[in-house]
């Protein structure tokens, strides 16, 4: 029987302490043979986590020659003095090598026909730069006026006792909330939403899954992750969204979608808050972290 393959992700980490990274290139092979390696073309995404991810490119050069020169040895002409031999103890040593700005992941079995397809597959699937999405501009904006409603209104730190982007760990499942307002616990949680968007199948899916998460929050509670910062919230925590309701003269599918989510929130005891009430998420924020 055919040894498994594993595989083992590139990361960009720019900052140690706040954890962000982002996946750069993967690695597939068996030590009885058989390699690949698939590397981003251009590393613009990674450089917007901070840093300049471009410095990497002569450290992914490295490696995909290695990887090449072992698979499809050159002539003893050009050949290395010493060539690398690349195996999973090989790769260990790069780990702890890489354990910077650049960082190996542990390796992970992987099925696949050969050393190429699977790397080809986990590539798309975790490396390659998803297509654009457009996003509403009005969202935007609610994430940024409640963002500095928090501080003035709400006399909050960010990073402190105001967390941007936390994510949601209940059991299996994942999600994200725009804000946390944190004290010694998990005062608040808040999201926007906003419903004067094109594509409205698209919004629906992202209101089941978040809805879910909250569904699952309200039955067990929930872990948050902020960079290297781990805080549980209680089922019973306040959480507030705020909205912008359909446009008026939009389509009966829009005016449903915003319907139905209106019925989830307030069955899951969720604040919902016009766009133009927001400031009293701040209020409620700075009463509870306060006091």
């Amino acid at each position: 029987m055919n040894e498994p393959y594993h595989y083992w992700l590139v990361r960009y980490v720019p900052d140690i302490a706040r954890g962000e990274r982002v996946n750069i290139a993967v690695i597939v092979g068996r030590d009885s043979g058989d390699w690949a390696i698939r590397s981003a073309p251009n590393l613009k995404r990674a450089s917007r986590l901070g840093g300049d991810a471009q410095a990497l490119r002569p450290w992914l050069e490295s490696l995909e020659r290695s990887v090449r020169d072992y698979e499809h040895p050159p002539l003893a002409l050009f050949a290395a003095v010493n060539p690398e031999t690349v195996s999973r103890a090989w790769l260990s040593l790069l780990s702890h090598r890489f354990n910077n700005i650049l960082q190996l992941s542990d390796p992970v079995p992987v099925d696949g026909p050969s050393a190429e397809e699977a790397a080809e597959f986990l590539y798309s699937a975790l490396v390659a730069t998803p297509d654009a999405r457009p996003r509403s501009k009005t969202r935007t904006r609610l994430v940024q006026n409640l963002n500095d409603l928090y501080l003035r209104t709400g006399s909050l730190a960010l990073g402190e006792s105001l967390l941007r982007r936390p994510r949601a760990i209940v059991g299996k499942q994942r999600g994200r909330f725009d804000f946390a307002v944190v004290d010694h616990r998990v005062d608040q949680l808040s999201h926007a939403f906003a419903f004067d968007v094109k594509d409205t199948e698209l919004l629906e899916q992202e209101l089941q899954s978040w809805n879910f998460v909250m569904t699952r929050l309200r039955d067990d509670g929930a872990r948050l992750l902020a960079g290297q910062e781990s805080h549980l919230a209680q089922a019973d925590v306040p959480v507030s969204v705020v909205f912008q309701e359909p446009p008026s003269g939009a389509d009966s599918r829009a005016r449903d979608v915003f319907d139905a989510a209106l019925d989830a929130w307030a069955t899951l005891g969720v604040d919902a808050v016009p766009g133009s009430e927001m400031g009293r998420i701040a209020v409620e924020a700075r009463d509870l972290v306060h006091n």
